[in-house]
């Protein structure tokens, strides 16, 4: 596992918020397995949080809400626990793709439960 964190560590510092089209699921895939390694880092957090949110984005763009769900979630899952209050613009449109991918995969009750926040 710690492996994958350092590989995707690696692809995610050349990322730097560019279109880097279907490589963004190998670089999120890839990180996403040293997420103990990520909550140590509170500056990696958001950065990584985000590159979850958009590989989430993409797959919703491209009709896999499955996969779409699993990064949203994974990027919800970064964010500290006072995420509304300092990450508010991150966490509305967290929030948002989140319920829109839980209502395409029949996930209701997340859908209705994001949307409440």
């Amino acid at each position: 596992m710690k492996f994958h964190y350092h590989l995707g560590k690696v692809l995610y510092s050349s990322w730097n918020g560019k279109d880097v089209a279907l490589t963004i699921y190998l670089i999120a895939s890839q990180i996403n397995h040293g997420k103990e390694w990520i909550l140590r880092d509170d500056e990696l957090r958001i950065g990584i949080a985000e590159l979850n949110m958009k590989a989430g984005k993409k797959a919703l763009d491209g009709c896999d809400h499955e996969t779409a769900y699993s990064y949203l979630c994974a990027a919800l899952s970064l964010l500290p626990k006072d995420y509304w209050e300092n990450h508010y613009d991150l966490s509305l449109r967290l929030g948002f793709l989140i319920a829109s991918a839980a209502n395409s995969t029949c996930h209701y009750d997340k859908a209705i439960i994001m949307l409440r926040k």
